[in-house]
């Protein structure tokens, strides 16, 4: 994995993808666990393996991903079977041009009201003089390598079924509810660290698929169709576990409103406005608008399972490339199979792994208290 994220894709010539596959050597024949049975415990998987596929962002975003995934496992499970491989076309590598008519519409209602372009303004002047609470308690040095690493985690089917559960009966999602739990868990991480405040102002990106904005069948439009990450802004109480489902019901309805009133659309048409001559700065040195991002996929299963009686995935778990950017880390997060899988991307020049490891545990021994 940390070959991957360092991979160079040749963007002039391709291909813009890459895989591997690897045996797992530490299961064979005469060595089969629960985890090689079919799900109706019935037959063994003689054989295990561990795909890992790469893709330039400039292509793939998280659902394309997923889904070219679950393709190459039907693929495969025809091969196996002895079926004729399917030639058909799976997917359609589509242009954004939907998403570019809706921030052309959105530029235009800005640049007719000056009062909006004021307030928007004033907003990015003073996000762009903010730090990152991670730049404030981490002074990392300046010759420090940049590299992308991860810590991963793994709920159980019942851990998981009580937390889906608990959001539900308290109204919210989960996406909203497990970025209460990161607010949480980075108030407690900076008072342990001498910085405390009776309120800390944590800026969120979240990750937006556009094709929710794009009229008809948008189940065969593969690509990268994300934007910069929809900022939210959250004062988060250094005791917010107090009330922690009262606080996450507030960032799930501003977070609702805003995906509803098309924001991270508004967002982006305002770059527009301001950087229609400039090339788009994506170095390290740029300033970080976020504490940190989340990136939620939902239920992942019945994209990735569409295999068949000789496939079986066990396992799947996403991560990204985030050195060599303006970002701290990404909280990338999915169900598969029942159990909530989550891994924390961070980029060493901004938090150390201790800070990561740090940061991990607090979230889901947090986690445990609010279910």
């Amino acid at each position: 994995m940390e070959r991957l994220r360092t991979y160079r894709y040749n963007s002039a010539t391709g291909p813009l993808w890459c895989a591997r596959l690897m045996s797992d050597v530490s299961c064979c024949q005469s060595i089969l666990t629960s985890a090689h049975k079919t799900d109706d415990r019935s037959v063994f998987f003689r054989h295990s393996h561990q795909l890992f596929v790469g893709f330039h962002h400039g292509i793939v975003d998280g659902w394309t991903a997923m889904k070219i995934c679950g393709w190459t496992v039907t693929l495969l499970n025809d091969v196996i079977s002895g079926k004729p491989v399917n030639n058909d076309q799976l997917g359609e590598h589509v242009s954004p041009k939907q998403t570019m008519e809706l921030l052309l519409a959105r530029k235009a209602l800005i640049e007719d009201n000056p009062k909006l372009i004021k307030k928007l303004t004033d907003g990015t002047n003073l996000q762009q003089e903010m730090k990152s609470f991670f730049q404030l308690i981490n002074q990392m040095p300046k010759e420090i390598e940049e590299r992308s690493l991860h810590v991963e985690r793994e709920l159980d089917v019942s851990t998981t079924k009580s937390f889906i559960h608990k959001c539900r009966a308290e109204r919210v999602t989960v996406h909203s509810a497990f970025t209460a739990l990161t607010g949480a868990a980075l108030t407690d991480l900076l008072t342990e660290k001498g910085i405390v405040q009776d309120t800390y102002n944590i800026r969120v990106g979240h990750l937006i698929n556009m094709r929710r904005y794009w009229k008809g069948d948008v189940s065969r439009s593969l690509g990268c169709h994300i934007l910069k990450p929809l900022l939210q802004c959250i004062d988060t109480s250094r005791n917010v576990l107090d009330k922690f489902w009262d606080f996450a019901r507030s960032v799930h309805q501003e977070l609702q409103r805003n995906i509803e009133d098309g924001t991270i659309i508004e967002e982006e048409a305002f770059r527009m406005i301001n950087d229609a001559d400039i090339e788009p700065d994506i170095k390290s040195d740029a300033p970080i608008r976020t504490d940190y991002d989340i990136s939620n996929m939902g239920d992942v299963t019945a994209l990735v399972t569409e295999g068949g009686e000789h496939i079986n995935v066990t396992h799947i778990l996403r991560s990204i490339s985030i050195h060599n950017t303006a970002a701290t880390c990404s909280h990338i997060i999915h169900t598969f199979r029942g159990k909530f899988i989550y891994v924390l991307d961070y980029n060493t020049k901004y938090v150390s792994t201790e800070i990561a490891e740090t940061f991990c545990n607090k979230i889901f021994n947090n986690f445990l208290k609010v279910i």
